[in-house]
């Protein structure tokens, strides 16, 4: 970095700029890389986690208003490296706030809490800011060395929080910071209605911790008087019928992502966690599932079982997911039920091909 200089110009500041934008770019890289991976490692969930050096036009306009308010140098501008970390949720905004104030040295003079400064009575843009440098144990990293000193500026916000600081700010749909009256109502209405439905999202998320908990506790005394859905599912599933479920990495599209199951369930007549239950319980009792199925693959072994010509005629012919394939260590499975034969006559009723691996 060069040392503190006096800025005479525009032209000056810009060439400032140019000689030493290069080390902010990698820094914005590297702790944005780092906060995505921590994010991960502790489980927190997380949108995006966008990253930016400061562009020459936006360097160059700060200078130019914070000019008319004081003396100010390049030097001062704590934003020249910019990290977003976009939360689904407003719960977990906190938990992205608590990690970084553990990873890196924050400015606490110079950091603030956007929601904090409008107050009880004002709506608009919400955001959580930090100013931080890498700290004195990560800057003694080789990877960490170079960036020792340089500042950075870390935004947390929801995904509704980031939505609306793209259209008031990002996006400069601001007209110069003020609106014609009318239009300012509205548009502070739906800063309000954007800021009232982060607060119900997040309300909801916390009812659907609590009631995947309370069914835990109910399957566990075997109360089963639930509608089937999603989360209950998902809980039985796990505590009754985890052993023939290999594939649960929630990252994994084939695996605990049973929406189509649901639909199938449905479709079915099976609406009921008590049914599913019962059903499950019988077949599984009496036949070998095997060990490699997705939670949707166990659901449609489970239908065949029950009734391959009725599943495949009233839920598989109805369905707009088709897979045209069948594994035959499926086919193998069935066939503790069905003939070879039966079962290949259905499948060629329904165009699907049995696979060898």
């Amino acid at each position: 970095m060069n040392s503190k200089v006096e800025i005479k110009n525009k032209e000056d500041n810009g060439l400032w700029y140019d000689n030493n934008i290069d080390p902010y770019k990698g820094l914005a890289e590297i702790i944005a890389v780092t906060l995505k991976n921590s994010l991960i490692s502790q489980k927190i969930s997380f949108v995006d986690v966008p990253y930016r050096p400061k562009t020459k036009k936006s360097f160059l306009k700060k200078i130019e208003d914070k000019l008319t308010e004081k003396d100010y140098s390049p030097e001062s501008m704590t934003d020249l490296a910019g990290i977003r970390v976009i939360t689904l949720i407003e719960s977990d905004v906190q938990k992205v706030c608590d990690l970084v104030s553990k990873m890196f040295n924050v400015h606490q003079a110079d950091s603030v809490n956007k929601s904090e400064k409008l107050g009880e009575e004002k709506v608009g843009y919400r955001s959580v800011h930090f100013v931080c440098d890498v700290g004195e144990e990560r800057e003694k990293l080789p990877e960490f060395s170079a960036y020792k000193g340089l500042c950075f500026e870390i935004q947390v916000r929801t995904a509704l929080e980031h939505a609306w600081a793209e259209i008031e700010h990002d996006r400069g749909y601001k007209l110069g910071g003020k609106l014609p009256s009318h239009l300012n109502r509205r548009f502070k209405l739906l800063s309000g209605l954007l800021e009232s439905a982060d607060l119900e999202f997040n309300r909801l998320t916390v009812e659907i911790e609590e009631y995947a908990k309370k069914l835990n506790e109910q399957i566990k005394k075997n109360n089963l008087d639930y509608e089937l859905t999603n989360v209950g599912l998902l809980v039985l599933l796990s505590d009754k019928f985890d052993k023939y479920i290999k594939y649960k990495n929630k990252n994994n599209k084939n695996a605990y992502s049973i929406d189509l199951g649901i639909t199938e369930l449905y479709k079915f007549g099976i609406n009921n966690l008590k049914d599913f239950d019962k059903v499950a319980s019988a077949y599984t009792s009496q036949y070998d599932f095997g060990e490699e199925n997705s939670a949707v693959g166990f659901i449609r072994l489970l239908l065949m079982f029950v009734d391959i010509n009725k599943y495949f005629d009233e839920v598989y012919a109805a369905s707009d997911k088709k897979w045209s394939v069948i594994l035959n260590d499926n086919i193998q499975i069935l066939e503790q039920k069905y003939s070879r034969e039966e079962i290949e006559t259905i499948l060629k009723r329904h165009s699907i091909k049995i696979v060898h691996f």
